[in-house]
């Protein structure tokens, strides 16, 4: 998995299992817990993210590409 130690710190504070997460090496288990910290912020804001949530989403976006992961 790629991931940089400044994402790492940045959701550290939101995941709490990040390092467990990382060391599976499971792209898919940390997108999706990255994931639930940006609808939890969504929900929590009247259905819109604030600016910590729309950072977060960024970082989200940037490791699903930097680690090559594409949906169709």
């Amino acid at each position: 998995m790629i991931i940089t130690v400044e994402q790492i710190e940045a959701l550290r504070p939101y995941i709490e299992n990040i390092g467990e997460l990382i060391s599976a090496d499971d792209v898919d288990a940390l997108l999706d817990a990255v994931d639930d910290v940006v609808v939890d912020n969504i929900v929590s804001h009247n259905d819109e993210p604030d600016e910590e949530g729309r950072r977060i989403q960024r970082i989200y976006d940037d490791i699903a590409a930097q680690n090559h992961v594409y949906w169709d």
